[in-house]
């Protein structure tokens, strides 16, 4: 019953990736239930211990939630914003507590991607991948500078999306209009100077200290559905951690 799954890993991971591959698929939507411990423990043959194990660790990768007395649904983390979390903008103009950024589409071309876009995206040789300039502002305050590449043909249609229906937010697109479903990000930061674009984008100084946010998003399956290179403004970049 459980197709298309590794067969070395453990009876409960093999569950969980079946799971996991139809919440990418949207076959259960955003807040909808799952079927309960004895449905699936039937569907796929497999012990309620089984199915509890694979349930336990979707959630802890954040994509169920159990809801006491109403049973396990599906959650979408939202990651969107996030960018935002290595920078300081809550401050920013009259707007200080809003929560969504406002967003530029300055640039969308067909390109060939060079070697670290192909394989931060695991795209095969001679593909193509959409190149989107994106400028992120806070209250009207230039913050974030995007280099957004996504792969082509499943993102096709995006270069001729009229901005109005994209919005400030991506991931909700990507969903609503490719079926792609973002369930984790994983980013990388360094230190960079910025030339004279970054600095006319970003309305700092040509060399001024930037910080250079590489983030790949991914399905539920672990597979990258988008990658950026973000720059952001130095003097606004923050960093806390709580080590116990």
């Amino acid at each position: 019953m459980l197709q298309n799954t590794d067969e070395r890993l453990p009876l409960h991971a093999r569950l969980r990736d079946a799971l996991a591959s139809r919440i990418a698929s949207l076959e259960w939507e955003a807040g909808q239930t799952i079927p309960s411990e004895q449905v699936l423990t039937r569907e796929y043959g497999v012990s309620t211990n089984t199915v509890r194990k694979a349930v336990e660790q979707l959630m802890r990768e954040g994509l169920l939630e159990r809801r006491q007395g109403s049973g396990t649904f599906v959650r979408r983390p939202s990651f969107d914003g996030s960018l935002f979390r290595w920078f300081n903008f809550k401050d920013a103009g009259a707007h200080a507590g809003k929560t969504v950024p406002e967003s530029r589409l300055l640039k969308r071309e067909i390109i060939e991607p060079d070697a670290e876009v192909a394989a931060a995206l695991r795209l095969p040789p001679g593909a193509q991948v959409l190149k989107v300039l994106r400028l992120r502002l806070w209250a009207g305050e230039p913050a974030i500078s995007e280099d957004l590449f996504l792969p082509l043909p499943r993102f096709a249609r995006f270069a001729d999306l009229p901005e109005a229906e994209i919005g400030p937010l991506l991931y909700p697109v990507y969903e609503r209009e490719f079926g792609q479903v973002v369930a984790a990000v994983e980013d990388e930061l360094s230190l960079g100077h910025a030339d004279a674009t970054r600095a006319a984008l970003l309305n700092v100084p040509v060399g001024d200290p930037i910080i250079v946010v590489e983030r790949t998003s991914m399905d539920a399956n672990g597979a990258p559905i988008d990658w950026r290179r973000a720059y952001g403004r130095g003097d606004r970049f923050r960093y806390k951690v709580r080590l116990t």
